[in-house]
């Protein structure tokens, strides 16, 4: 035995009496205190013990818990992991562009989220290479739904270097199958892979997927570090708990032996019990072929010609969005759409038409309705973050209904601009069933273009409607309607894949290849008036965009339409 580790064995022998008097409160804090860093034991002699057990005692490794550290470091944004937010997308006819987040060949997505709540403390998750028996396990869990598959490729923590600047050597990500409520057999394991930092998000990318089939799992990210040189790095708290509190576990027994074996970190460990659970998210996809982002691009007016944009959520869980009024960045390069909405304000209601909430300038948050809480920070973790400080934005936790967002400039000022719901919590049990947005359809740049992203392993069933004649009768008695709607369905790369004029005619081409009369009357959604516009198609994982355009250039109000046919 080296003489440092036999020197480190003494100090743990003189100090277990003074161990045994204190309080058990007390006890878990003086056994963390007999932990050293190891560049002190190789140079202290041995005719210096006595100076090196005061030294010892004095200085306090700290690794199973980090009470003190608060939590100053500010959110960095979006997540590494995270797809670029808004790319340009040309559709191949008009020369028009619309801001969608664009799916990489594999669509990744969130599948699961807890970067909310943010605790002041943080918990340590790592191994040391100079004391390999302080390791610290810390795991947290979460719940695939019933009936989908995930396949996890990254996953985003949040957290800090301390007693020491890091970086870690690597990292190592495990999942464990659930066991009573605690980490039980180990199903996914990679280690030593190197991570992506962007301020306190660390981002570890799975070299194979981790696919998960419904049921409770438990999640654990981890770094490998040398004490002595680059400190420890710690897994930031929580302070509410979904399904499970967080574990913790010491197997090695360094830290005076308490949790050898997953037990509950606060209650059990007594590291920090009053943040229960950890934060991080689930990057990946899933087989369940799903709605996920919804865009559209159309000229703001005034009065009954402001762009309404209306949703639907689907399920039994609250889904998750961030609702955006984009116009001035669309100005920008690389849009340089002329006319951009130089101040976009928003509004969403309920199905009952109640204002839920609002927002104009989205680093300022309007407290109110279902807002209770600043969401700036919420907003630049999102990785939807609007581009520009005059626009606005809106995370929401929405229950099943039908939900309307309204874009409109402030002091009635008109001009270009994007209304947008973005599915922060695709791996809950709740969808994006349909989404509609009404507009005044101009000209050129200025007809209707709605984006939608389609996310899954499986092709989703959906109806493409533009509507306008029918907006004129009763219910609705809009005026100005567009007389005679044209469609066009076009792919991510911008090519036209259909096209309909007058539902009842089926344009045959592109993905189109048999008449669609029949089914879109057995849908539940046909138009109705013969000159609305109609496409059923059944899309693979991808960007859409369909434009919606008068015949003969005439303008009016209308109404693009995604409908959900599962």
């Amino acid at each position: 035995m080296r003489s440092w580790q036999r020197l480190l064995q003494r100090i743990r022998l003189w100090a277990s009496p003074l161990h045994a008097n204190r309080s058990s409160d007390k006890q878990n804090t003086d056994m963390k205190k007999q932990i050293h860093s190891a560049d002190r034991a190789y140079l202290i002699r041995r005719a210096f013990y006595l100076l090196l057990l005061v030294a010892v005692w004095a200085m306090p490794f700290a690794l199973a818990q980090r009470s003190a550290i608060r939590r100053s470091v500010g959110k960095p944004g979006a997540a590494l992991s995270r797809v670029p937010e808004v790319p340009q997308l040309t559709s191949g006819r008009l020369g028009a562009h619309i801001m969608l987040a664009p799916p990489p060949t594999a669509p990744q997505t969130v599948l699961y989220e807890q970067y909310d709540h943010a605790g002041n403390n943080v918990t340590v998750s790592a191994t040391f290479t100079d004391f390999p028996t302080y390791r610290a396990d810390l795991a947290d869990d979460f719940v695939v739904p019933t009936g989908q598959t995930w396949n996890v490729q990254s996953i985003d923590a949040d957290g800090v270097f301390f007693n020491g600047s890091g970086p870690a050597i690597d990292w190592n990500v495990f999942f464990y199958a659930d066991n009573a409520g605690f980490p039980g057999a180990q199903v996914y394991s990679t280690t030593h892979q190197p991570v992506q930092q962007n301020g306190s998000t660390f981002t570890v990318n799975l070299p194979t997927p981790a696919v998960l089939n419904a049921g409770t799992y438990w999640v654990e990210i981890q770094a490998n570090m040398t004490y002595g040189t680059r400190g420890e790095w710690g897994w930031s708290n929580r302070t509410v708990t979904s399904y499970n509190a967080a574990a913790w576990q010491n197997p090695g027994g360094g830290l005076g032996g308490v949790c050898r074996s997953w037990s509950r970190r606060g209650a059990t460990c007594g590291t920090d019990p009053s943040e229960p659970d950890q934060m991080y998210r689930l990057n990946g996809t899933t087989n369940r072929a799903q709605l996920g982002n919804i865009s559209t691009r159309a000229f703001v007016q005034t009065g009954d010609n402001v762009m309404i944009g209306g949703f639907i959520v689907q399920g039994t869980t609250p889904k998750r969005v961030i609702i955006r009024a984009i116009g001035p960045e669309l100005g920008a390069p690389p849009y340089n759409i002329p006319n951009p909405l130089a101040d976009p304000t928003l509004e969403l209601h309920d199905s009952s038409g109640a204002l839920i909430a609002s927002n104009d300038n989205w680093q300022t948050t309007i407290i109110g309705g279902i807002i209770t809480n600043t969401q700036v920070s919420d907003i630049q973790n999102s990785a939807h973050v609007p581009g520009d400080a005059r626009e606005s934005a809106i995370i929401a936790d929405l229950p099943a209904g039908n939900y309307t967002a309204i874009v409109r400039g402030v002091n009635s000022t008109t001009g270009v601009a994007l209304a947008e719901v973005y599915d922060l919590s695709s791996g809950t049990n709740s969808i994006l069933g349909n989404i509609s947005t009404r507009a005044f359809v101009q000209t050129g740049n200025n007809v209707m273009i709605g984006g939608f992203i389609v996310q899954g392993t499986t092709p989703k069933r959906v109806i493409i409607r533009a509507i306008g004649p029918e907006l004129s009768v009763p219910p609705f008695n809009v005026p100005n309607t567009l007389a005679d709607p044209t469609l066009e369905l076009h792919n991510g790369t911008g090519a036209l894949i259909g096209s309909n004029d007058n539902w009842q005619t089926t344009i045959i081409g592109g993905i189109i290849t048999l008449d669609q009369v029949q089914e879109i009357q057995n849908s539940g959604h046909a138009p109705g008036d013969p000159r609305e516009s109609a496409i059923i198609a059944d899309l693979p994982a991808g960007n859409y965009t369909a434009i919606v355009r008068g015949v003969n250039t005439t303008v009016g109000v209308a109404l693009v339409e995604v409908y959900d046919l599962h």
